[in-house]
This record gives structure tokens, C-alpha cells and sequence, in this order.
């Protein structure tokens, strides 16, 4: 019974470094990293290999263009229109 215990732990342990190890960054994002809390590198789309418990995935970035609604301008300054409707005399 200790042995199988002992197995799954270890089957375990070996389960999260391994997760740790592999990355996948979308694309449109970019993964800053930090390499024992300094920065060390930015990942662009594509599978990564980390070094498991000593770098780290600080920052998700996305990259995708956001619409960003404005208000209706005029592409003149309202005195220039209004100095070149006026009549010349």
C-alpha cells in the first residue's frame, strides 16, 4: 500500500512540473516572463519551454485592436469655416 501511495504522488508531482514546463501563447497575445521576479523575457504567439518553479508567466497581453467610439469632430476649425463663408467685398 506505501508504494502505491508513494507512486501516485509522485505521478502527480511530475503531472504539475511538467504543466509548468510547456506553454502555448495564442495568437494576438504576448506572455511577458519573469525569471525569479525579473524580467526576463516577452513570448510571442507559439509552444514555449519554461524552466519550471524558476520562470514564471508574469503578464498576458493581448494584442487584439479595440474599437474605441469618439465623438463627431469636424475636420476644420469652426473659424476657419465661418471666415470663408463670409462674402468678399
Amino acid at each position: 500500500m506505501e508504494i502505491s501511495y508513494a507512486f501516485i504522488v509522485i505521478a502527480v508531482v511530475v503531472v504539475i512540473v511538467l504543466a509548468k514546463t510547456a506553454t502555448v501563447v495564442p495568437q494576438q497575445s504576448a506572455f511577458v516572463i519573469e525569471n525569479l521576479g525579473k524580467y526576463s523575457r516577452t513570448l510571442q504567439a507559439g509552444f514555449h519551454i519554461l524552466i519550471p518553479f524558476v520562470e514564471r508567466v508574469a503578464y498576458r497581453h493581448s494584442l487584439k485592436e479595440i474599437a474605441i467610439d469618439s465623438a463627431r469632430s469636424n475636420s476644420t476649425a469652426p473659424s476657419r469655416r465661418a471666415a470663408r463663408s463670409t462674402p468678399m467685398s
